[in-house]
């Protein structure tokens, strides 16, 4: 994203200095899909998904699919994504981001990837066309989860994930935090959703990897686990979702 243009280099080192060595960029249109494949080719650790995000629905056309399905064949790609529901922001009529993911989903399917699905406010629809979908053949993540235990629970049953980022952190977080205790271990992943949802004490400011150990350390402490398991649990789970080395 042009949010890291001036100094993706250092972004990197300070990612680095961290304990944050591996990175899946996950895309949110075309052109960001072939921007997220190059840094990938650029970089041995960084993988690539490719997808168009719900706000983006409208650009999801049969053309933009066979584009996507394209992009998706370079070795450099794990996933597809992001795709998914937002009812919250209302970008594109609710028809159009169904079928968006309906398409993507398919198209994840047809190449045996997992998907990356961006649900905000639509959870229920979500799960839904995941179902009725046929997703769980597939398997993926609801990216940046803020729902509760039961989402969670009917998330697992889908073969899907539940990725934390930032918000954990946040002081009025009580009912993540809740959820975030049922989750099982082997369905848990950290994240950053960088540029956005930095965490405390950042809060405000531009979010980047290097802050992930404090969104780890507020997931460790609501599960009153070591940071050491935790990372070491989260980290074997991203390398199997996403079928990492």
């Amino acid at each position: 994203m042009a949010a890291f243009d001036t100094d993706r280099e250092a972004v990197f080192a300070r990612a680095a200095a961290a304990g944050v060595t591996h990175f899946v960029v996950p895309a949110y249109s075309l052109e960001a899909s072939r921007r997220a494949i190059a840094l990938a080719d650029a970089r041995d650790n960084v993988w690539a998904s490719v997808g168009i995000h719900p706000h983006a629905a409208a650009d999801c056309t049969p053309e933009a699919v066979h584009a996507l399905q394209a992009l998706a064949r370079h070795p450099r790609v794990v996933a597809i994504g992001e795709t998914g529901l937002d009812f919250y922001r209302d970008r594109a009529p609710r028809q159009t981001q169904e079928a968006a993911l309906r398409a993507q989903v398919a198209l994840a399917r047809g190449l045996g990837l997992p998907l990356i699905i961006h649900c905000r406010d639509a959870y229920p629809q979500c799960l839904a066309i995941l179902r009725e979908e046929a997703a769980a053949g597939v398997g993926g993540v609801l990216h940046c989860f803020t729902a509760d235990a039961a989402t969670a629970a009917a998330a697992a049953g889908l073969n899907f994930f539940c990725s934390i980022a930032g918000p954990i952190t946040y002081p009025e977080a009580n009912g993540l935090r809740e959820a975030v205790r049922a989750i099982p271990a082997d369905r848990l992943l950290l994240e950053t959703d960088a540029p956005y949802l930095t965490p405390a004490p950042h809060r405000g400011n531009r979010n980047e990897p290097a802050h992930l150990p404090i969104t780890a350390a507020a997931v460790a402490a609501a599960r009153g686990v070591p940071v050491e398991e935790l990372g070491a649990q989260t980290s074997g789970n991203t390398r199997r979702l996403f079928r990492l080395p």
